[in-house]
């Protein structure tokens, strides 16, 4: 089976149990990597129970095993809820366990509801007004994290 092209480059499949506190690698030509972390397993999002909620840090290097302190490190995109497929297909494989950031990261965040048209938090509660930065509320994969990232670092978007 042919996978998605993609900016992201593909590593290593991970398929064993994913946890809670998990961080993951992405990494990017030029040898650029970046981390993000499983921040849940049990999100629920647009009609879609078990949801994996991401957190994918605005942390960029060239070492593919420094996860220095990634709690304090501000998100480089608005938390994303996903499938398994990056961790399954090797784009997304687990290098590290770590605890969980003390205060949410996403609390800057929120997502629009395009079909409801009205703002919700990361946990689905409906928001008076918008916050600073606007993600879409919906279930992702790991082609639309690679096109979030890709922008984020001046890539071309690939093709669908």
């Amino acid at each position: 089976m042919e996978l998605p092209t993609t900016n992201m480059l593909r590593q290593v499949p991970y398929r064993k149990r994913l946890k809670v506190g998990d961080v993951f690698r992405l990494a990017y030509p030029e040898n650029k990597f970046i981390f993000g972390q499983i921040i849940s397993l049990s999100a629920s999002v647009g009609g879609f129970d078990n949801c994996i909620k991401i957190y994918i840090y605005d942390f960029i290097t060239n070492d593919a095993e420094n996860l220095v302190n990634l709690s304090s490190k501000k998100l480089m995109c608005e938390p994303l809820f996903v499938n398994r497929l990056g961790f399954s297909r090797g784009y997304m494989p687990i290098i590290a366990n770590m605890h969980l950031p003390d205060s949410s990261c996403a609390d800057e965040w929120c997502f629009y509801d395009v079909p409801f048209k009205k703002y919700l938090d990361e946990n689905g509660i409906e928001l008076t007004k918008p916050k600073q930065n606007i993600g879409t509320w919906g279930l992702s994969n790991y082609l639309v994290l690679d096109d979030l990232i890709s922008k984020k670092l001046d890539l071309p978007l690939v093709d669908d």
